[in-house]
């Protein structure tokens, strides 16, 4: 009965031992390790997700385009101009608002316009509407207003309409009072980019979807941009942000979102590369590699046909 008795004690005490620290602390190692190597891939997961969103954004945006060129019989203009005082610096992005389900908000824009200048900002509630098609959901806080450095209220977007070679060319589908027709593209329309992926500035000045000024009135840096663009001269009177960058020309590579200068590129918060929508209505990720074939893909009418 003693041997018993003493075997039985000798349980129970192993029974109500916990674990030592350096059991618990191993554990914890372990725990850590698997959170470290599993956090890149989830991750990576939801980026993917976040980019396979953003394909399907600007996919809506050219086929919207495309929608209205077979209505109008030319693809929109990608800023209007002053020949139009009413629609004055209005974004391409308003006319594309019937095509993308938004009705409602392209008639408010054309009451809001229909008012003396578009600089009344506080006049014109679209320019403070956040419409989530128009923004990358890889970019930070894009489903949110900002403020600008001047205290304006503004919705951005993350897509630009692809105007050429620079501000000055005029060479691609979408500039001022732009009015483009298929039959134009001589390149071929699976060869002309469209639209392309650059976050708003850091200060938010520049990347406006509603309406915008621009480089030079034209609306460079705001609703439009080059695949070279440059540094127009600065217009006495209209705010330079941008003074202490080089002229340019500029580069698809990747951007920070803290640069100003970035603002003059195609980029994107998505790893090594920025999504583009084509002529045709295909979009495709292209790698920063591909910069070299860009100007080719920027004009409608060069000559480069595969």
């Amino acid at each position: 009965m003693g041997v018993e008795m003493f075997h039985e004690c000798q349980f129970r005490l192993r029974k109500n031992e916990g674990f030592t620290l350096v059991e618990l602390l191993t554990v914890v190692g372990i725990i850590g390790v698997l959170i470290a190597l599993l956090l890149p891939a989830v991750q990576a997961v939801r980026e993917a997700a976040r980019r396979t969103d953003c394909l399907n954004n600007v996919k809506q945006i050219a086929l919207a385009t495309l929608n209205f060129e077979s209505s109008q019989q030319h693809f929109p203009p990608g800023k209007h101009g002053p020949q139009m005082p009413l629609l004055a610096h209005r974004s391409w992005f308003c006319e594309l608002l019937p095509y993308l389900e938004q009705e409602a908000l392209y008639q408010q824009s054309n009451r809001e316009f229909d008012s003396p200048g578009f600089l009344r900002f506080s006049f014109h509630k679209g320019m403070q509407t956040v419409v989530p098609m128009f923004a990358c959901p890889s970019q930070p806080e894009s489903d949110q207003l900002h403020y600008t450095h001047q205290g304006i209220l503004v919705a951005n977007t993350s897509y630009l309409g692809v105007s050429g070679t620079n501000w000055e060319t005029i060479d691609g589908v979408l500039f001022v009072d732009s009015a483009i027709r298929l039959s134009d593209i001589t390149d071929g329309s699976s060869n002309t980019m469209l639209v392309g992926e650059r976050p708003p500035s850091p200060d938010f000045w520049y990347g406006w979807w509603y309406a915008g000024v621009g480089q030079q009135f034209t609306g460079s840096l705001d609703m439009l941009l080059g695949v070279r663009e440059t540094k127009a001269p600065k217009i006495v009177g209209q705010g330079d942000y941008l003074d202490a960058c080089p002229n340019g020309p500029y580069h698809f590579q990747a951007g920070s979102s803290g640069e100003m200068c970035d603002t003059f590129h195609f980029w994107s918060y998505h790893p090594g590369g920025a999504v583009f929508g084509k002529c045709d209505g295909s979009v495709e990720f292209l790698d920063y590699a591909a910069d070299t074939i860009l100007p080719s893909l920027a004009t409608r009418s060069s000559g480069e046909v595969e």
